[in-house]
């Protein structure tokens, strides 16, 4: 029996995060996703057997110039598994507009961008007070001033999802 795309597929939407931004981003995609979709953070929870969804979608952010090792190491580890299931990528970035496109692109394998049905940065939002000391020292050192990020765009993840569904 054929089922529609998105209807009655299980979705796994995996991520890394620091600070909380991308775990924000995470639960609302998988409000968008409906009912067969679960998240799991992968620097704190166990991963489900992927043998268990149909789609998988990965979401970090940018750390220190890079996407958090807990990905990296998990995406090299479940490779061959990873290139048989529907792809969605995302980050939460620390740049705007052509940076952070560029960020997504150094943060994912090619074999997964290529296999992606969506990938997008959602926005960037950073809460100052979260940060420890070094990290507000760098944070200054890099951008100057104590920016919070421009947020998450709504906008961004519901067409994320539409086209994950489609």
């Amino acid at each position: 029996m054929m089922r529609k795309r998105g209807i009655g597929m299980k979705t796994l939407i995996l991520f890394t995060t620091r600070h909380g931004c991308t775990a924000k981003a995470a639960g609302m995609l998988q409000s968008r996703m409906g009912q067969g979709a679960d998240t799991i953070n992968l620097m704190t929870d166990s991963v489900p057997a992927l043998s268990e969804y149909e789609t998988v979608i990965l979401g970090g952010s940018i750390y220190y110039g890079g996407i958090q090792k807990q990905m990296t190491e998990f995406i090299k580890k479940e490779q061959s598994q990873l290139a048989s299931k529907r792809i969605g990528l995302f980050l939460c970035a620390a740049e705007p507009g052509e940076k952070a496109l560029k960020e997504l692109e150094e943060a994912f394998p090619e074999f997964l961008r290529a296999r992606a049905k969506a990938a997008d940065v959602f926005g960037n939002e950073l809460d100052y007070s979260k940060l420890s000391l070094p990290e507000k020292l760098v944070f200054r050192a890099v951008k100057g001033k104590r920016r919070r990020g421009d947020g998450l765009s709504s906008d961004k993840i519901n067409k994320f999802a539409a086209k994950m569904l489609g």
